[in-house]
């Protein structure tokens, strides 16, 4: 029932995606057409997904409506959802750029469907002792000649044991869980212990998944540095173009001719080690291996993906027929139950799908939880040292989340912005940049805060023009995280104003598991809720997953932009701003590093949505007559230019082909 519910919410969300009277402008020989989603405001690939069917009806003054033109989604980047129709021979009305088209978006539902088929599975199983362990003390740890592969976990205890434990299925039938914190190597752990599998266990059968093809690629790249190609397969979803996987991957890659296929029974046997999304994973019932075929079962992101997700690879290799034969695979999930878990779109039954399995089984289940202040190490390993970021920008995570446990062996470049010009505290990396803006709230209800747009904009200029360590910054080297989506559309578009595109800019949702040297995070917050029982909160910043990831992205430098008399209503972002001003690392808002020749003052008359309290705060900054002179700009400015700005922006589309007549041979 909560998977239908989320199939209905789905629904409802695609028909925002509805374009009307649009005109069709890319498209490439093979009859692939490009969709420029960016009027809509919104993230595709949040929606849309590569399978899905797109639905083209052409606008025309008729009475009776026209048929309708079925495509297929190929590929979604960013705002462009590209697209191949069913039938070749009407993709010359969708080349006829004086046709118009209302088009539909239709999810498949693929995902969905698979978790629904793996609980069809699961109700005919026995499987009580994996879905909810119980403690066993037969546990017996065979010695194994080990030659470790990666030399930095021979010096690591922790990650040791994780592979050791599971080379000996001390858990077993129960899952075995890496604990992993951000930068303690989690990644680097799975791959050894998949290395260490095939080396003590040559015939044994490995398979490998997680639910990002991202992840599943990232463990592909470090396999095949340490065992053969043709040992492994990364088995991508029939959607998938040949020309977005890596280069290394393509080798073990299952494409023929630029073409996804399935390789045959006969051929996957021969590989030890098969890797997969979670959803993917479903394609292996049809090859119908024998029971226990595979040994071990490894789920990465395990703590992002919910419980129907995790069940799709054990139902696919396991299907219910003969009921003497017990489940013996190792099942190992790792990742950490303090970040982000599974994104639910219903919010009714978010309490119920919102708790990964991973974080279940931590919570609730004896083998899992902590006693005397320490783990079962047959059960569970938790990874303490962190390789990526400077011991200062995760202090206050290790304090909140991980009992003060992590130990940090950060290399050089962790150390790189100290003596940083702009630090408040020249050895120490964190700056907390008071703004008093004020949050607003477009159509959609997604709240921006223009002032601190403006101030985003201030630090990436001077990054930009910065050396740290005698090393010149570069776009792919700063990430800036925000909340909301509105937000991070202002950002972007500034950004791409100053013809700086390469700069990551996304939710948090949409940088974990992904690192940077420095981090930006525009909290965008000015607001106060109270609840009815006059509890007051800042509404979405109190999520504590949320404020976990997004404090530990980065490597070197963390700026965070906010108003700190709203945050701190909010316990965790309180003990956040104690900490940077115990250490200095707090600059007020008349001390923004705002300069009268630097090129953001240039976008300050741009900035078409300015609220009063945002031009109060300029005054502040610059001084009362510099306020009152741009106040009266962008007053004037707005109402001078209503008819060619303002109009155009509520109704886009009478105006796009000017708009792009207009600029299309003009600098950006």
């Amino acid at each position: 029932m909560c998977l239908y519910l989320i199939q209905f919410e789905l629904d409802l969300e695609m028909r925002k995606c509805t374009l009307l009277n649009y005109a069709i402008e890319k498209y490439n020989s093979e009859n692939n057409f490009t969709i420029n989603m960016e009027s809509l405001n919104i993230e595709p690939s949040n929606l849309i997904r590569p399978g899905d069917i797109a639905i083209f009806h052409e606008s025309t003054n008729k009475a009776r409506a026209s048929k309708f033109i079925g495509a297929k989604i190929i590929n979604v980047l960013k705002n462009e959802v590209t697209v191949k129709p069913f039938n070749s021979e009407v993709a010359r009305i969708l080349r006829d750029k004086e046709k118009r088209f209302k088009i539909n978006f239709q999810s498949r539902h693929w995902p969905l469907r698979c978790c629904h088929y793996a609980l069809m599975i699961i109700s005919e199983c026995n499987w009580r002792e994996i879905i909810y362990p119980q403690l066993k003390t037969n546990c017996t740890d065979m010695e194994f000649d080990i030659k470790w592969i990666n030399t930095n976990i021979k010096k690591n205890e922790r990650q040791k044991q994780a592979v050791m434990k599971i080379l000996n299925n001390t858990a077993r039938p129960a899952p075995y869980i890496i604990f992993g914190p951000p930068g303690t190597g989690k990644t680097a752990t799975l791959v050894e212990t998949i290395c260490q599998i095939v080396r003590q266990y040559p015939t044994k059968n490995i398979l490998v998944c997680a639910l990002s093809n991202a992840a599943a690629d990232e463990i592909t790249k470090r396999l095949i540095k340490y065992i053969p190609i043709n040992m492994i397969s990364r088995m991508y979803a029939p959607s998938r173009e040949w020309l977005s996987v890596d280069k290394e991957i393509r080798p073990c890659a299952n494409f023929v001719d630029d073409t996804t296929i399935f390789l045959s029974k006969e051929v996957l046997l021969l590989k030890k080690i098969i890797i997969s999304t979670l959803s993917s994973s479903i394609r292996l019932v049809d090859v119908n291996f024998r029971k226990n075929h595979f040994s071990y079962i490894i789920i990465d992101e395990a703590s992002q993906a919910t419980e129907p997700d995790m069940l799709i690879p054990l139902a696919a290799i396991n299907q219910a027929e003969d009921e003497g034969i017990r489940f013996q695979a190792q099942i190992v999930i790792a990742g950490d139950p303090y970040q982000l878990g599974p994104v639910i779109r219903c919010r009714r039954i978010e309490h119920l799908l919102g708790r990964s399995m991973l974080e279940r089984l931590m919570n609730d289940c004896d083998p899992y939880k902590m006693q005397n202040g320490k783990y079962n190490p047959n059960y569970i390993t938790k990874l303490i040292e962190n390789y990526r970021s400077h011991e200062n920008l995760l202090c206050v995570s290790n304090k909140l989340f991980y009992n003060n446990e992590l130990k940090f062996r950060g290399k050089a470049d962790t150390q790189m912005a100290l003596n940083w010009s702009q630090l408040p505290n020249k050895q120490f990396p964190m700056i907390f940049q008071e703004v008093l803006g004020t949050e607003q709230r477009c159509k959609s209800q997604s709240v921006y805060n223009t002032a601190e747009v403006l101030s985003v904009l201030v630090y990436v200029v001077i990054l930009m023009s910065t050396e740290f360590k005698k090393r010149a910054l570069t776009q792919k080297d700063i990430g800036i995280i925000t909340p909301f989506t509105r937000q991070q559309l202002h950002i972007k578009h500034y950004l791409a104003a100053m013809n700086l595109k390469d700069i990551t800019v996304g939710t948090v949702e949409t940088f974990q598991g992904q690192e940077r040297n420095v981090i930006i995070l525009s909290t965008a917050r000015s607001r106060i809720f109270k609840h009815d029982s006059d509890e007051e909160h800042i509404g979405f910043l109190s999520n504590p997953k949320r404020f976990n990831v997004a404090l530990t992205r980065a490597k070197a430098l963390t700026i965070i932009i906010g108003n700190p008399n709203i945050l701190c209503k909010d316990e965790h972002w309180k003990l956040l701003w104690d900490y940077c001003k115990e250490h200095n690392g707090y600059v007020p808002f008349k001390r923004l590093p705002l300069k009268k020749n630097s090129n953001v003052v240039k976008l300050i008359n741009n900035l078409q949505a300015y609220s009063r309290n945002d031009l109060l705060g300029v005054m502040r900054l610059k001084g009362w007559r510099y306020g009152v002179f741009v106040g009266g700009f962008v007053g004037f400015f707005g109402l001078c230019c209503y008819a060619a700005m303002i109009r155009p922006m509520l109704n886009p589309e009478p105006y796009k082909r000017i708009r792009e007549r207009a600029f299309s041979d003009r600098p950006s």
